[in-house]
């Protein structure tokens, strides 16, 4: 998932992960808000900044007590995919 971004995307995303989203997962910084009536996706899904131009998308998975990012990509990729009327 994040292989396939720019290698700076990458080490802003795990700083991000690591500093932030674990400690706090409603950090300003990270700009995050829920997403609705995504298609094939689980339920209460989250979005996330974690650079300038990129997202990630993830889950809480309730049996394991944790958050899952199951997508990260470009802001207008994101647009594309997970945005509603698109």
């Amino acid at each position: 998932m994040l292989g396939r971004l720019p290698n700076r995307v990458q080490e802003v995303a795990k700083k991000r992960y690591r500093e932030y989203f674990l400690k706090d997962p409603n950090h300003p910084l990270l700009g995050r808000h829920q997403l609705h009536d995504v298609r094939d996706a689980p339920p209460n899904n989250i979005s996330v900044e974690i650079y300038y131009g990129y997202r990630a998308v993830g889950f809480f998975d309730e049996p394991a007590s944790c958050y899952v990012w199951y997508w990260c990509g470009s802001h207008a990729e994101y647009n594309t995919r997970f945005r509603k009327g698109r």
